[in-house]
């Protein structure tokens, strides 16, 4: 769903955390999840399991799990991408405008893959749902794009700060026609009636949709963060320490900002997107995007990036691929006798289902064959 950081356009040093990084947040979508939890059945580790459910469910509502990081902290490196790829594309000698109309058509293709997703091809357009998290990536990623390529760091800042300030004023203060006073409950926000007047097709939840189209705003401002950060690690002529510290301290005021937000009254809310949401699963974006960063830039742990850029740098096609073939069902029709037998513990087939998914997606990248956007 994102190019490829590949070289630093500030030096040539090759920055591998945001590629890596892409293909762990991918693999947990794919069926780590699942892979996790089954591992923890497997092996009796109930309390274990208890707790990861857990952190391994979205919130009803307000709140943040571990799993609300898995949606923020892709667009984030979508983000950070940008400052590699347009480097590279100026390089090539693309204009601006060329540039520009590549971001929309990009964005505009990863919405209609969205809607694939969601079952256009059953061609029940009644009862389809046009909304989608492909969608929310592809036209928010292009309109932080747009604003990197018309605008410098400080136009930037602005653009980031104007769009989480204009979300937040709209849901807190403006009323949903009907309503005599703005409202943060489900259904009866200003941005879910912006989506029944703008979102087409049928949403999620009946009345609201956590992927409408209000919320592209707020997303904007998502990857907007990434690209910083993107910019940031770009920086050959810093130290390590400095970018790595710059990384934390980032992460650091990120969440501070966003817990404070949240305490004064504008909840963090992935349903939403709310400007504290944003904050929030952006300082732990930052804080993860450092953690690799050491690990994979600084320390060069190549083999082990291996394992997770592999996923990532097909990353549209595994998406795609699950809504479409149940890798599970493969692998219960293949280990049929050895699951009757009871040789093989049930709660192991999404393990070997993501596996079997790994090595297809590997197969994939030995040979360079990868489906792009």
């Amino acid at each position: 769903m994102s190019e490829s950081a590949g070289e630093s356009g500030s030096g040539g040093g090759r920055i591998t955390s945001i590629d890596a990084l892409r293909g762990f947040d991918m693999m947990l979508i794919v069926g780590g999840r699942e892979a996790i939890l089954g591992l923890t059945l497997a092996f009796g580790l109930d309390r274990t399991h208890e707790v990861l459910l857990g952190q391994f469910e979205h919130p009803a509502w307000n709140g943040f799990t571990a799993w609300d990081m898995i949606f923020p902290l892709f667009l984030f490196l979508a983000g950070a991408s940008l400052p590699f790829s347009f480097a590279k594309r100026r390089e090539r000698g693309d204009s601006r405008k060329r540039l520009a109309l590549h971001a929309v058509r990009r964005g505009l293709v990863l919405a209609l893959l969205g809607v694939v997703y969601n079952g256009l091809l059953a061609l029940d357009l009644e009862s389809l749902r046009v909304a989608s998290v492909l969608g929310r990536i592809g036209l928010a990623w292009a309109g932080a794009a747009l604003v990197v390529l018309f605008l410098g760091v400080r136009g930037q800042a602005i653009a980031l700060a104007a769009v989480l300030l204009a979300h937040s004023v709209a849901i807190l203060f403006v009323p949903a026609p009907g309503l005599d006073a703005a409202s943060l409950e489900p259904g009866q926000t200003f941005g879910d009636w912006v989506d029944r007047q703008l979102t087409p097709g049928r949403l999620y939840k009946g009345d609201r949709d956590p992927e409408g189209v209000f919320g592209i705003l707020p997303a904007i401002g998502t990857a907007l963060l990434g690209s910083f950060a993107g910019r940031w690690i770009g920086r050959r002529e810093l130290s390590d320490g400095a970018r790595l510290g710059g990384l934390v301290g980032g992460g650091i005021a990120c969440l501070a900002l966003g817990g404070a937000l949240d305490l004064a009254g504008l909840p963090i809310n992935k349903n939403l997107w709310t400007a504290s949401f944003v904050l929030w699963a952006g300082g732990w974006s930052l804080l993860l995007l450092a953690l690799f960063h050491f690990v994979f830039d600084v320390r060069r742990a190549d083999r082990l990036a291996l394992v997770f850029t592999v996923v990532g740098a097909n990353a549209i096609l595994a998406y795609l691929a699950g809504a479409f073939i149940d890798v599970r069902d493969v692998v219960e029709l293949v280990m049929g006798r050895g699951l009757e037998r009871g040789k093989l513990h049930p709660a192991l087939v999404p393990v070997l289902a993501l596996a079997l998914q790994w090595a297809v997606l590997a197969f994939l990248y030995r040979r360079r064959v990868f489906l792009r956007v």
